[in-house]
């Protein structure tokens, strides 16, 4: 490159290779600048970009107005789109930039440069990203909570209902009516000891289905609506242990566990797409993983405060508050924990111990 001065774009002469008009032939060439001369241009101030060959022949040429100059990117060569079609590259990336001056892709591209003061940047970025998840998350599902309108957490329990009702194969309860409404008087009993505000907030509605792959099983969605399989009613069809039960999911609708354990999936998954860009098939799988592994130890967090939730609903209501604890101990006596339970609940037998000392805090 001639000129050392990168804004002096008179007299530039840059090293490349050109593409004649509608021509697929590389031919070796250089880039010249020099001032128009009348008519051509759109002023003095314009620049006038020859293409010349090794013997000096002009390939083609046009007013740097009137040329398309790519942005950077990487380290590829450099190009411009002359008007009749002709295309220009170049390795000399400093000799475009003294021919440009210092443009937005041309800032941008020697920021993506890998340096030092990138690495700090990505470093910073995953520390913040860190403290967000660790400090900030929390606060902002809170917030994303307090948004969420009721009709929305109602279309979510109808979605999820399908879903379990297509994927699980849930069929119609066979239990009979007069047990039904045995089990949903306990049910109207405990809702009755909640806080008007709590009420409020959910749509509480108790459902029956017959899922033998489930087996006996309760759990409750983030609208208020609490599933139990008729196995759970045929095996454990104990008034306080039925009461235990079903007030540990009252628990989890009245501290709305459901939706804050998708909002943090969903907020975890949005800084890791922040630092990674388009995330694509392969790493959607590992975040899809990843969610599960770290919303684990959530989750346990979850059943202990549901438990403890239930213990006083359920003493509150008249029944044995030692209710749930009966319920785990028959799951650990008889092992029919199913494998999914224990990945995300805590294990029967520590469940118990937690118990003993929720019902011993009420005395």
């Amino acid at each position: 490159m001639a000129a050392t001065d990168p804004y002096q774009r008179f007299g530039l002469s840059v090293e490349g290779r050109a593409f004649a008009s509608n021509s697929s032939a590389q031919i070796a060439a250089r880039l010249l600048t020099r001032a128009p001369v009348q008519g051509e241009g759109s002023g003095p101030d314009d620049v006038v970009v020859d293409i010349v060959d090794n013997t000096g022949t002009v390939i083609t040429s046009a007013p740097l107005s009137q040329i398309r100059v790519d942005p950077p990117i990487g380290t590829a060569a450099r190009k411009l789109h002359f008007p009749d079609r002709a295309l220009y590259e170049t390795d000399d990336r400093a000799g475009i930039a003294a021919l440009t001056g210092k443009t937005y892709g041309e800032k941008l591209n020697e920021y993506e440069a890998v340096r030092p003061r990138l690495i700090g940047f990505v470093a910073a970025a995953i520390v913040g990203c860190i403290i967000i998840w660790k400090y900030g998350l929390d606060l902002l599902v809170a917030g994303a909570i307090a948004l969420t309108p009721p009709v929305l957490v109602e279309q979510l329990d109808k979605g999820t209902l399908q879903t379990i009702d297509f994927a699980m194969r849930a069929e119609p309860t066979t239990l009979d009516d007069a047990e039904q409404e045995r089990i949903r008087a306990i049910f109207t009993n405990l809702l009755a000891e909640l806080p008007a505000d709590d009420v409020n907030d959910a749509n509480f509605n108790l459902l029956f289905r017959n899922m033998e792959k489930v087996g006996p099983n309760a759990f409750a969605l983030p609208g208020g609506t609490v599933i139990m399989t008729d196995q759970f009613a045929q095996r454990f069809g104990q008034d306080d242990v039925l009461a235990g039960v079903l007030g540990h999911e009252i628990g989890h609708v009245v501290e709305k566990h459901g939706l804050t354990q998708t909002y943090r999936s969903l907020g975890l998954y949005f800084i890791i797409g922040f630092l990674a860009g388009d995330t694509g098939p392969f790493i959607e799988d590992i975040l899809l993983e990843g969610n599960l592994l770290l919303s684990l130890s959530f989750s346990r967090k979850h059943e202990a405060e549901a438990d403890k939730f239930g213990v006083s609903l359920t003493r509150d209501a008249g029944y044995n508050p030692a209710g749930l604890k009966l319920f785990f101990l028959e799951m650990s006596k008889k092992g029919v924990e199913p494998v999914e339970w224990l990945s995300t609940h805590p294990n029967s037998g520590e469940r118990v111990k937690q118990i003993d000392g929720y019902v011993d805090a009420l005395d």
